[in-house]
Parts: structure tokens; C-alpha cells; sequence
């Protein structure tokens, strides 16, 4: 029997891209789970109307919402997407693929896959998304009594692999981060805290040259060295994004939750 897949999406307010979500998942995903922080918009009736399962948790941070999440599917096999991430058509094909051999690859049985993802912002796609360089290779598609989020810091959250083995799965999954500017900086004040509240819970410290140069440095680097020049005017809104992001949540560190 082909083993089962699991995804699951996290929603909040998610109404403008989920119906491309869903519909790209639909034809492999066994079970959809979404769990969302509270939206009030069409969110909940986009997801009905595709047949997902619908569970509220009041957001406190990222880590555990994916840990709830993927303890909330029954799948062996799990797909863990945000609500802005869309399978290609290839991608998609992959999966199906490898779900009809279990996930079997090369004769042997992954604990986890690492998908190619593409990002893009103002409907371009881009070289650099803080904090990472793109394209980038994600941990997404993994066997949950194997692998999970538990145990990782509660923002920008990785799969915990514990040894497991992963391969590459490299047709992509494209990542629509940001349709506006509002919307990028919307999302600047929730980050910069739940980062603040983790270097503060890992002993991390605030020195003047980290909220004073470093962000400076960081955006030399994301612009130059990383290359975001390349992408044009969505390039330098990218770097100026990434020197912001850090200067506040160092000054968010230094003086509200070590003062």
C-alpha cells in the first residue's frame, strides 16, 4: 500500500494566495490540515471549500505552531507548507511519483526530503530573501515519527533531523513571500520581537556596534556580496528589509528584554 501524505499549511489572514495553495496540493495530499492564528477573512471558507480540516491555535510563536501542526496530521508522510508556498507543476509530478514508490529513492528510504525553493517579491523572482540567499534547499516533505520542528527556535524554525538522512528533491516550490511593500514591513515588527525573544532566552546580548554597524554591515554584504544589486529596485527594498530587520531586533533586544 502507497504510504499516505500529510500536509499541513499555516494560515493567518491568508485569503490572497491559498486557493493556489491548496489547488496545487490537492491531487496528492490525502489529508490537508490547516492551523490557523485567527484569520478574519475568507481564509477558513477557502479552506472548507477544498475539503481541508481547520484547527484554531492562538499563535505564540512559530516553532510551536508547526510542532502542533504536525502532531494534528495522521499521516506517516508529511508536506509542511506556509500559505504563501505553491508546488510547481514539477514538484508536484515528483511528489506524486515518489508517493507511488513510498518515497523510495535509489532503493532506500529517506527520513526527509529538501525541496529547491524559489522566492519571490513583487511578483519578481529574487536572489536574496532575508536571512536567506535564494534559491534555497528546505527540509519540507519529512516521515513525522522521525523528524520534526520540536525542539527549534521559535523563529525562522528549521526540521530537527537528528542524524536522519535527507535527499534533494530539486524541482521547485515557489515562495510568493511579499506582494507589497506594506505587506514586507507589516511582518517586521512580529519578527524582529519573537528573534529578540530568542537571543534573549540564548544569552545573546546587545552591544552598540551590534545595533549601530552590524546592520550596516549586513546590508553591504546582502547587496554586494550576495548580490542583490542584480535584482534592481526589488533588490535594494530587499537589503534595505534586511538592515532594518536587524537593527530593530537588536535595539528590541537591548532595550526590552535586557534593560
Amino acid at each position: 500500500m502507497t504510504d499516505m501524505l500529510s500536509v499541513y499549511i499555516l494560515t493567518l489572514n491568508s485569503e490572497r494566495r491559498l486557493a493556489q495553495v491548496l489547488e496545487s496540493v490537492q491531487s496528492v495530499a490525502d489529508e490537508i490540515v490547516i492551523v490557523d492564528s485567527g484569520s478574519a477573512d475568507r481564509t477558513h471558507a477557502i479552506a472548507h471549500s477544498f475539503g481541508a480540516r481547520v484547527l484554531v491555535r492562538t499563535f505564540d510563536n512559530f516553532c510551536n505552531q508547526r510542532v502542533f501542526a504536525e502532531k494534528s496530521c495522521v499521516h506517516p508522510w508529511v508536506l509542511a507548507l506556509d500559505s504563501d508556498e505553491v508546488l510547481s507543476p514539477a514538484l508536484l509530478a515528483k511528489i506524486r511519483q515518489l508517493k507511488a514508490v513510498d518515497f523510495m529513492l535509489d532503493g532506500r528510504s529517506p527520513d526527509g526530503y529538501s525541496i529547491r525553493r524559489e522566492w519571490f517579491f513583487l511578483g519578481k523572482r529574487v536572489r536574496t530573501f532575508y536571512p536567506v540567499k535564494a534559491p534555497d534547499y528546505t527540509i519540507k516533505l519529512f516521515q513525522r515519527a522521525k523528524m520534526g520542528h520540536s525542539g527549534s527556535r521559535i523563529i525562522h524554525e528549521s526540521i530537527q533531523c537528528n542524524g536522519g538522512t535527507i535527499a534533494n528533491i530539486h524541482e521547485p516550490i515557489f515562495h510568493y513571500s511579499c506582494d507589497s511593500v506594506e505587506e514586507l514591513y507589516g511582518k517586521i515588527d512580529l519578527y524582529t520581537r519573537l528573534a529578540a525573544a530568542d537571543m534573549a532566552a540564548n544569552g545573546i546580548r546587545a552591544s552598540w556596534v551590534k545595533v549601530n554597524v552590524y546592520p550596516w554591515l549586513l546590508w553591504i554584504k546582502w547587496f554586494l556580496v550576495n548580490g542583490a544589486w542584480r535584482d534592481g529596485e526589488v533588490g535594494r527594498i530587499l537589503s534595505k528589509y534586511a538592515r532594518d530587520t536587524v537593527y530593530l531586533k537588536y535595539l528590541k533586544l537591548k532595550h526590552d528584554f535586557l534593560s
